[in-house]
């Protein structure tokens, strides 16, 4: 597996997204309660003008509260949020609104690593999708990548992981039965792959059983 300790925010997003088109700007001192990783995250990700996170909204420091011990600094467009705690700022929290708060076994950094990879499998110049790949062809599928080991999340389901290469991304997670009680489907995976150059893809037109979406 890849540790994620290894992976280098600013050389990823420059690999992915090519070199930086705006200054680094520190933020300002009014902001250095938050949690050092998340300003870091934002000092870097700014110096980008294309968005890194499309799937989710990262709120901007500025937007941040505190309330009842914790600050929401993510939510998706959904009812999903995520939390640093006020009183040790490397624990992030998920949540669901009107439900309750779940400690994630990643720290801050992880998880600001994880979710710049998440959103790259689907922010990439090229693309692929399947809601249904056979374990058989996902092992065929995922063979060019390694696994990185993240803790993990709840969101969207639990059960996602993260794969990767130089040049790729994949989201990997459970296929969703088509009908109530919407469980996830025995045998099969989804998975939503993302790279940097569609000839990095090519490889999957060879794996007939998958109907890939672009």
């Amino acid at each position: 597996m890849i540790d994620p300790a290894t992976i280098n925010l600013p050389n990823f997003i420059a690999n992915w997204y090519g070199n930086p088109d705006l200054p680094r700007e520190p933020l300002p001192e009014q902001h250095a309660w938050i949690p050092a990783p998340l300003r870091a995250w934002h000092e870097i990700s700014r110096q980008w003008s294309t968005p890194l996170v499309t799937l989710k909204k990262m709120i901007s420091p500025e937007e941040i509260e505190a309330r009842d011990g914790k600050a929401i600094f993510m939510i998706d467009p959904g009812d999903s949020a995520w939390a640093f705690d006020m009183n040790d700022p490397n624990i992030v929290y998920e949540g669901q609104l009107y439900e309750g708060w779940v400690a994630s076994s990643e720290s801050m950094t992880e998880f600001l690593k994880h979710n710049l990879l998440n959103e790259a499998a689907f922010n990439a110049p090229a693309t692929r999708f399947s809601e249904a790949v056979n374990f058989e062809a996902l092992e065929r599928t995922l063979e060019p990548m390694t696994e990185v080991s993240f803790g993990g999340w709840l969101w969207p389901q639990p059960g996602h992981r993260i794969y990767m290469n130089s040049v790729m991304v994949a989201d990997v997670g459970p296929s969703i039965e088509e009908s109530e009680p919407f469980g996830n489907r025995e045998g099969f995976a989804s998975v939503q792959i993302g790279s940097i150059s569609p000839k990095n893809l090519e490889y999957l037109d060879a794996i007939h059983q998958v109907e890939w979406f672009v």
